[in-house]
């Protein structure tokens, strides 16, 4: 009862349908511009009609000047990377209800992939033989997804404080939602028998498998992101 108290406290984790390798490229562009060299996002937004067109629709009058848009980076990245429908509302992925147990896992940080990360193991009665590879990278995938945007970037963290409390942990390109679903599904991993929680990675593994399928039907990468 105790963590399902602390739990009601803790921010909401949403996995959003994102376009993974556009905001490599935006991360790279904001990073170079924050450091005084603004003529890499310029290039970008040049080059991709779409992106520009996106901000424009917002109101931001001159998409290719850096210094002309107030948004914070995490508000930034998210704005011109998250999927769209047709008309122009966030694009959902998976049932509510799955949305939900993955957003405020009932232990520590609330965080279902921190969870995983921290109890999920090897199953050494593969990864001894060739499966070795295989479970590093799927520890590699999850970790981007999971932390990639709070590593400090070039001495600042730009992605950790954007509006309304919103913080940016992680993307993945479409390729890559698939390459992590495929790795779920392997025998390489196993839970922890010291995990807190019976059946806890299971439970988590459920849950975000079926938001990766629904990422993969869709042929769309993901973002982890909180926000209060």
């Amino acid at each position: 009862m105790d963590e399902l108290a602390k739990a009601s406290t803790t921010a909401f984790y949403t996995l959003d349908a994102f376009q993974g390798v556009r905001a490599s490229q935006v991360v790279r562009a904001i990073e170079q511009a924050m450091e005084g060299d603004a003529q890499p996002w310029s290039e970008l937004v040049h080059e991709a009609k779409e992106l520009r067109q996106r901000l424009s629709e917002q109101g931001i009058t001159e998409p290719e000047v850096y210094t002309s848009i107030q948004w914070d980076p995490a508000m930034l990245l998210f704005t011109t990377c998250i999927e769209l429908t047709p008309d122009g509302r966030p694009l959902q992925l998976g049932e509510t209800k799955t949305r939900e147990r993955f957003g405020r896992f009932p232990f520590g940080d609330g965080s279902a992939l921190g969870y995983l990360l921290e109890y999920i193991r090897p199953n050494r009665s593969i990864t001894e033989h060739d499966g070795q590879t295989t479970y590093d990278g799927l520890i590699d995938l999850l970790q981007r997804l999971a932390h990639g945007c709070e590593e400090q970037h070039r001495g600042h963290r730009s992605f950790e404080d954007g509006f309304g409390g919103m913080q940016i942990h992680g993307f993945l390109s479409a390729e890559d939602v698939r390459d992590l679903r495929m790795k779920m599904a392997t025998r390489v991993w196993t839970a922890s028998y010291e995990e807190p929680l019976d059946g806890g990675v299971a439970d988590v593994a459920k849950h975000f498998t079926t938001l990766l399928r629904a990422a993969e039907r869709r042929s769309v990468g993901l973002v982890l992101r909180t926000h209060r």
